[in-house]
């Protein structure tokens, strides 16, 4: 026994200065960066598809989800509430921006200052947020009711054994996207005029269509997504776990957490699993 503590105690040290080193590198991504901090899985890409009560495999590092069992309007009745956020509205506006996949040319505007050509990144940010969810206790009841179904506890089951997450969508996150230059390109043209400004927008709104492949709509003098979309997920606080597991399995929002998950149910679960008195089924989420 004291030898199985030492190899756990040696996988934690060398894991954990890896797992703080790789936690403080930057995502890269400030929408996703504040849907992690706001407690939502980012959706990528956004879709229209995913329904609260739902059981979904969640991959290791949560950028993907695949559907187990759907919760229709039978399962959910009338638990789901929706209701707009300015709270998290504004925190997209200040923080919450990712780059569009689109650029063009205002070298032409900025008469020669900069060059034959100027080229700026389109980015966007999130507006007109809604938030929908369902109590967690009428999610409970929604997840025996679709665990109930063969088909459903098979796949759910099943893919406990791999390397992500069984979870149960909780709340989820819709909102159309405003595309925008970013801040110094907008600075070098806030003198420019009324009629220049329009053509600028003009130009964004084709190269969003061109080279991102989204349709644009322009509202009172904003460039919108022609839809809204769901761009994040809350699952229940516990997703479901192997009847052995002694740690709650929980989707992690950092390299840390991924990699101190990894250390936890790969290294130290095998050699201290429950033991058959300990054992229970797989809690509901």
């Amino acid at each position: 026994m004291r030898l199985r503590y030492l190899v756990i105690l040696s996988a934690i040290v060398v894991a954990a200065p890896l797992a703080v080193y790789l936690s403080q590198k930057p995502g890269g991504d400030q929408l996703n960066d504040t849907l992690w901090d706001l407690g939502f899985i980012p959706r990528t890409p956004p879709t229209t598809l995913m329904t609260v009560g739902s059981i979904y495999y969640i991959q290791p590092d949560g950028t993907h989800f695949h559907p187990i069992c759907i919760a229709g309007k039978d399962d959910v009745g009338e638990a789901v509430r929706k209701s707009g956020s300015i709270e998290l509205q504004q925190q997209f506006e200040r923080k919450g921006q990712a780059a569009a996949g689109a650029s063009f040319d205002i070298g032409w505007l900025l008469k020669g200052d900069f060059g034959d050509k100027y080229v700026v990144k389109v980015n966007y940010s999130l507006t007109d947020v809604q938030v929908e969810e369902i109590p967690l206790g009428i999610n409970s009841e929604v997840y025996h009711r679709l665990m109930d179904h063969p088909e459903c506890s098979k796949m759910a089951n099943q893919y406990l054994r791999a390397a992500g997450y069984v979870c149960q969508v909780a709340s989820i996150l819709s909102a159309t996207a405003e595309f925008k230059m970013d801040r110094d390109s907008e600075s070098k043209l806030s003198t420019s005029s009324n009629e220049a400004a329009s053509e600028v927008k003009d130009l964004m709104k084709q190269a969003v269509e061109a080279q991102a492949k989204q349709e644009v709509v322009s509202k009172e003098g904003r460039l919108l997504a022609g839809k809204a979309l769901q761009y994040g997920a809350m699952v229940t606080p516990m997703c479901m776990a192997p009847a052995t597991a002694r740690f709650a399995r929980t989707v992690p929002s950092t390299r840390f957490g991924r990699i101190w998950n990894y250390v936890l149910f790969n290294i130290v679960e095998p050699i201290l699993p429950k033991q058959a008195d300990e054992a229970q089924a797989p809690p509901g989420v």
